[in-house]
Order: structure tokens, then sequence, then C-alpha cells
């Protein structure tokens, strides 16, 4: 299961800009260890309301879920394909 980490917000008088980071935990050398799945970042007025802004980082998150599932998805094809040997 991924979580989301808020790694950043800047403020320019008007908006704010948020960095959204996807984080999943995984085993490596048997340890448990959280790893970035990857990072979008969202801008909006000052103004908006807090669920608006929960909604978008929602949003975000499941852009970076569906990005990193593709990926994977084109990583496996990739490793499917044989190449020929580089003298």
């Amino acid at each position: 299961m991924a979580k989301i980490r808020i790694g950043g917000i800047d403020y320019d008088q008007s908006n704010y800009t948020v960095m959204v980071t996807l984080i999943e935990t995984q085993t490596i050398e048997g340890e448990p260890t959280e790893v970035p799945l990857g990072e979008a970042s969202i801008r909006f007025p000052s103004d908006t309301e807090m669920d608006d802004v929960k909604k978008k980082i929602i949003k975000a998150a499941e852009g970076i879920w569906k990005a990193h599932q593709n990926a994977q998805d084109k990583r496996h094809d990739i490793s499917e394909l044989e190449f020929p040997p580089i003298p």
C-alpha cells in the first residue's frame, strides 16, 4: 500500500505549490524500506478550501500511482525482449 507524503510547500503571494510524493514500503535486503514511487507538483490559489486541496493531492497521488504502474508494465515488456550481443 502506498502512502502520500508532502515533500514541501511554497507560497508566492497568491498561490501555494505542494510537492506530493507517493511512498511505498518495500523489503530490500530483508529490511522494510520506504521507496518513492514518484512525485508531482500541484499548484492552487491561496483561498482554496482544504477539502479541495485534499482532493487535488489525492488526484495527484493517483496519477503518480498510475504512472508507476505503467512504468512497471513497460519494464516487464522490455525485459522480455531479446537483444543481440554487442561486440
